[in-house]
């Protein structure tokens, strides 16, 4: 087979559930920042238009995801969620400093992936749950307000360092971040960063066997 041949990493509803999420996101980052610096919201004023566009947005943050696991058309979609839960060596030798990784196969998403998936996963929730309370909370809860007014504007940092980490990792990873627009990955990249799910692919379409994936019992493969 050849080194450079496409594989299907990403499916359309993946896809369209990342870009979708992300233009959220982008939109709250920018809403946020006007609402919560002076001198940004004097400079664009239409403070309550600003104001509900954030609303409406953290509102709607959780919809693509939601409308991505409902369909049909979600079966790609949950088995890459899942992978997020499941850990392994590999993963937690991707921590390790590359001259003392062990070059263990890894599955189609490292453990960095794992971690800020996890880590946007819930912030996205706190995010959501504060906001919420911020908004429609009875003034005899003020109390409440207040705290989740501290925590959201905590989050709020949190969320922007995570998007900016994320952007400057997919930029300096050309292969990864064109398989997010295209859904396809060369052969070659699976080989060398996804062994493992490499492996799996292979076995999904009959190339090889689960018996040379695994290789000969009780010793190493030659």
């Amino acid at each position: 087979m050849s080194s450079d041949t496409e594989l299907a990493r990403f499916d359309l509803v993946e896809r369209l559930v990342h870009w979708s999420t992300a233009i959220m996101m982008l939109t709250l980052i920018v809403t946020g920042a006007i609402l919560y610096l002076p001198s940004l919201a004097l400079r664009v004023g239409h403070r309550g238009l600003v104001e509900n566009i954030h609303v409406i947005t953290g509102l709607s943050l959780l919809g693509p995801l939601v409308l991505g696991v409902a369909g049909p058309w979600r079966k790609r979609l949950i088995k890459d969620l899942r992978r997020f839960d499941r850990w392994g060596a590999s993963d937690f030798d991707w921590f390790r400093s590359p001259a003392r990784r062990s070059g263990l196969p890894r599955d189609k998403f490292n453990g960095g992936q794992k971690i800020e998936a996890a880590f946007l996963g819930a912030v996205m929730v706190a995010a959501l749950a504060t906001g919420v309370i911020m908004r429609f909370a009875p003034s005899s809860w003020i109390t409440w307000a207040t705290g989740a007014t501290l925590v959201h504007d905590a989050l709020f940092f949190a969320i922007v360092a995570a998007v900016i980490a994320h952007v400057a990792f997919a930029l300096s990873r050309p292969d990864q971040l064109v398989s997010m627009f295209n859904g396809r990955i060369p052969r070659s990249w699976a080989k060398l960063h996804a062994g493992a799910w490499l492996s799996e692919v292979e076995v999904s379409k009959g190339e090889v066997s689960e018996a040379d994936v695994a290789g000969p019992p009780g010793g190493s493969s030659p």
